[in-house]
């Protein structure tokens, strides 16, 4: 094994990690500012609060997905693609199109939010007591679809310095403006506090990207929707995608606020906010550099075969001690995260951490059909998987509660992977290489027993810790093969 995986070039593995170690630090400040702010609001709030922000959230994101066409996420392929090509002017054209395509589209949110402003409130609190709020989450829309497009165009042209530090300041401000209208105004204050926020991330990113100083280029609006149709092709079917994943969210707060109340509704927010803030930075990585760099090579399917192995091998080797120290210390965790209230989401979270481990795979391969292109595969794969997904979480509430959620996440996800593998090695014959299956297995089967036993016997406090440096050392071990660490410290 060692010789097979010698013979594997280390240059992309170091890229691979390069990358997540980059964006990864990125996203841990990022959490640490995250979980300051969950800590203030669970005290100030409580899970009535939380699951309030978490459905204005859920909406918001809803209404997001159906009206920006997918443009922040298929903008990225698009400038790229441009920017592999090193041609300045078709960088600049590309941009322009795609940014007076993000200004319809940001206000076409905008009218739909404040359209559905008083169905939201029936929908969600059964009065029209917060129409006038979804009324001004309309501006929400409308500043994020323009921050995302900002931090499209730094990811598609890598200027991955600017685009982090876009994201840092961003949230620093964001978190300075936001937390004394939260302190004084506690609930009242939730709706300028996500106000704030939308504004103070668009004004980041565009400061960053006109530091840019991208080539100046007279564009004619007839040509600006011809160039940015292409990008609209791919956009709309991630939209689409997009738009089922909030669908999907969005009912699911539904039915756990009528069948289980407000609390439950936080309980699970938080519990989501957990996992994905926690582990976000992996999947950061594969967002924001793994994407640009599959959409380079996406005419080299030998080298995006290799590409898919190395990244995938090193998301498990970090995303594995990650996983494995918050399942042993969760309840720590929760505490410190939110307070005492909150111990009941432990179950699910663990459930879902487990899913998250499965879910990199996935991401992996999914990646692939968005950089092709293959628009009617990509819509294959995701809305074909979302007749599994509601009715999974929705039956798993049902009978056992938030535990159940979380067992639905794992299982959707492991559906979801054999899915695209089958898929992915039917169209392009790119599959995931035995020693990343090697790894996978062995990997998932020591999480799967930990916490299975963990069910049957309590372990204390020394036993995890020993646990735990076991299983990070494993990681290391198998980290250390793929490259070597004298060399990366070099």
């Amino acid at each position: 094994m060692q010789q097979s995986i010698n013979s594997i070039p280390q240059e992309g593995y170091k890229t691979a990690f390069k990358a997540t170690a980059l964006f990864g630090g990125t996203q841990f400040i990022l959490i640490i500012l995250k979980v300051v702010k969950s800590k203030l609001l669970a005290l100030w709030l409580g899970p009535a609060g939380i699951g309030l922000m978490g459905l204005f959230n859920a909406a918001i994101q809803l209404i997001s997905s159906i009206s920006n066409l997918g443009l922040q996420s298929s903008a990225v392929k698009e400038i790229a693609y441009a920017k592999s090509q090193n041609d300045e002017i078709k960088i600049a054209i590309t941009v322009k199109a795609i940014h007076r395509w993000v200004l319809v589209t940001g206000f076409l949110g905008v009218i739909i939010t404040i359209f559905m402003s008083d169905y939201l409130s029936q929908w969600y609190f059964k009065s029209s007591s917060y129409t006038l709020a979804f009324i001004f989450l309309s501006v929400v829309v409308f500043f994020n679809a323009l921050n995302q497009e900002y931090l499209a165009i730094l990811q598609g042209i890598r200027q991955l310095t600017r685009l982090i530090r876009a994201n840092l300041l961003g949230a620093l401000i964001a978190f300075v403006i936001s937390i004394p209208l939260l302190y004084f105004l506690k609930e009242e204050g939730i709706v300028s506090a996500l106000i704030m926020t939308a504004f103070s991330g668009a004004a980041v990113s565009y400061f960053y990207v006109q530091k840019l100083n991208l080539t100046k280029v007279k564009q004619t609006y007839r040509d600006s929707f011809r160039i940015g149709l292409s990008a609209v092709k791919l956009g709309t079917a991630m939209s689409i995608s997009g738009i089922m994943v909030y669908v999907v969210e969005f009912f699911l707060r539904s039915f756990i606020l009528r069948n289980g109340g407000i609390n439950d509704v936080g309980l699970y927010s938080a519990g989501w906010a957990i996992n994905g803030q926690y582990l976000g930075l992996v999947f950061a990585a594969m967002a924001k550099d793994y994407f640009p760099r599959l959409s380079q090579i996406v005419n080299k399917n030998q080298e995006v075969k290799q590409t898919v192995n190395q990244q995938g091998e090193i998301a498990l080797l970090i995303l594995t001690p990650l996983i494995i120290i918050m399942i042993v210390f969760i309840n720590i965790a929760i505490k410190l995260l939110y307070s005492g209230q909150f111990l009941m989401a432990v179950p699910m979270v663990k459930w879902l951490l487990i899913g998250s481990f499965i879910k990199s795979g996935s991401w992996g391969i999914s990646f692939v059909f968005l950089a092709k292109g293959d628009v009617k595969t990509f819509l294959f794969n995701e809305i074909g998987i979302k007749f599994i997904t509601l009715p999974s979480y929705l039956l798993g509430y049902y009978y056992y509660g938030l535990l159940g959620i979380g067992i639905a996440f794992t299982f959707n996800y492991v559906i979801y992977f054999i899915w695209v593998a089958i898929v992915a090695r039917v169209k392009y014959s790119i599959v995931y290489s035995k020693i990343y299956l090697r790894l996978f297995f062995i990997l998932l089967t020591v999480l799967l027993s930990y916490h299975i036993t963990e069910l049957i016997f309590s372990w204390n406090f020394f036993l995890k810790a020993f646990f735990v440096i076991i299983i990070c050392g494993y990681c290391l071990y198998e980290f250390n093969k793929r490259i070597p660490l004298k060399k990366l410290m070099q």
